[in-house]
């Protein structure tokens, strides 16, 4: 019986523990922010900073939907890059054929020839694929640049909210002393490291990316002309 106990309190303690660290999450992210109607009683004049964290605060989700647009762009180039793939398989399918109808005619010459445009076929299919993987790499990169617009979102709404903030506790509007200061500079901080990480995946990403295009771009160069992908090397 006193173990059930014992377990029973301890229960109830995990339960009681998990709610509170709940609770307080939920009123951290309440106190850092502000509700724009809280603004509408602040004088104009007294809106300097909010007004230009507004004009940051959209500059960035303006970035963010430049890099969706980016990011559309890299995949279709990238589903284009797989059709020249797919077409390139199909070229080498048929200079397999050609090799098996020439060596049915046993003509040497013949048989040399189909052989050397095989090989012409081959090295184009390995440097279309090498083409395709280098769009699927431009693709991640333009998400993983995506992601760094995102956060940089995250960091205009933090800092609007910490001017909005600081606009009502200098009006004297009551209100502002059941919020913290340090709480928004703290989502303010957080939201910038996030930044860093985002950015330092960026630059990762993009030096898979030039690996990518440079495995390309190799064997581009030793495809015979016309086998080596779109040449699209931008």
């Amino acid at each position: 019986m006193f173990q059930n106990r014992t377990k029973r309190h301890w229960v109830v303690g995990l339960a009681l523990g998990a709610s509170m660290a709940f609770l307080a999450g939920c009123g951290s992210s309440r106190s850092a922010r502000v509700d724009d109607a809280m603004m509408a009683r602040i004088p104009e004049d007294q809106l300097g900073d909010v007004r230009e964290a507004q004009l940051s605060r959209t500059k960035a989700a303006d970035n963010v939907t430049r890099a969706e647009v980016a990011v559309r762009d890299a995949e279709r180039a990238a589903e284009v890059a797989r059709r020249n793939g797919d077409a390139a398989k199909s070229r080498m399918e048929a200079e397999k054929a050609a090799v098996k109808a020439a060596e049915a005619t046993g003509q040497r010459a013949s048989i040399a020839q189909a052989q050397s445009r095989l090989q012409g076929a081959d090295a184009g299919r390995a440097a279309a694929d090498a083409e395709v993987a280098w769009h699927d790499r431009k693709v991640d990169t333009a998400k993983a640049e995506k992601d760094v617009r995102a956060a940089e979102l995250k960091v205009a709404d933090a800092e609007l909210n910490l001017a909005q903030y600081q606009a009502l506790e200098k009006s004297g509007d009551v209100r502002a002393k059941d919020m913290s200061e340090a709480n928004f500079m703290s989502a303010v901080a957080e939201a910038k490291r996030e930044v860093e990480d985002a950015r330092r995946r960026v630059d990762e990403q993009r030096r898979v990316e030039r690996d990518a295009r440079a495995e390309w771009q190799r064997l581009r160069s030793q495809a015979p002309q016309g086998y080596g992908g779109s040449g699209d090397a931008n």
